[in-house]
C-alpha cells in the first residue's frame, strides 16, 4: 500500500502543478483579451491544449492507480483521498489531505476564470455582431448606383458593379 500511496502522491503533485499552469494560462488569456492581442490568445490556446492533454494523461494514470487501490482496500471501499488517508501513517496522511485541498481550490479558481473568460468572449462576439449588423444595414440603405447611373436594386447586384 505504501508504494501505491507514493505513486498517488506523485500523481497528485503533477495534477496540482498542471492545474496551476492552467490557472496561469487563464489569467494570461484575460490580459490578452483586454489588450485584444489575438496572437497571444492563439499561443495561449496552444499552451492550454497541451496542458489539457497532459492532464488527461495524468487522469488516466490516476484511474489505473485507483483501481489498484480498490483491490488493496476491498471492493466495498471507495478509494477516495479521505478513505486512503485514514489508512496511511501520519506524514503521508497530512500530505494527501493537503494536496487534495490545494487541488480542489485551484480547480475552483480555474473554473471561475474560465467562466469569466467565456462571458467576456461572448460579450465581444455580441458587440462585433452588432457592429456588423449596423455596417451591413448602412450599406443596404445607402444610395448605391449602377454604372449606367440608375439606382441599384438591393437584390441581384454585385459589389464590383457598384460605383461609389
Amino acid at each position: 500500500m505504501d508504494k501505491l500511496v507514493g505513486e498517488l502522491l506523485l500523481l497528485l503533485r503533477e495534477l496540482l502543478a498542471s492545474y496551476q499552469r492552467l490557472l496561469q494560462i487563464a489569467t494570461l488569456r484575460q490580459d490578452a483579451m483586454r489588450a485584444f492581442d489575438i496572437e497571444a490568445l492563439n499561443k495561449l490556446i496552444e499552451r492550454e491544449r497541451a496542458e489539457t492533454q497532459r492532464l488527461e494523461m495524468i487522469e488516466k494514470l490516476r484511474r489505473v492507480l485507483v483501481e489498484q487501490m480498490k483491490l488493496q482496500l476491498g471492493r466495498n471501499v471507495e478509494p477516495t483521498i479521505t478513505e486512503i488517508a485514514k489508512r496511511v501513517a501520519e506524514p503521508n496522511r497530512s500530505v494527501l489531505l493537503g494536496l487534495a485541498g490545494q487541488i480542489k481550490s485551484i480547480v475552483e479558481q480555474v473554473e471561475r476564470n474560465n467562466r469569466i473568460n467565456a462571458k467576456v468572449s461572448e460579450a465581444v462576439v455580441k458587440s462585433l455582431s452588432k457592429v456588423l449588423k449596423i455596417v451591413t444595414g448602412m450599406a443596404q440603405n445607402a444610395g448605391l448606383y449602377m454604372r449606367n447611373g440608375r439606382k441599384a436594386a438591393l437584390h441581384g447586384i454585385h459589389m464590383l458593379e457598384v460605383t461609389a
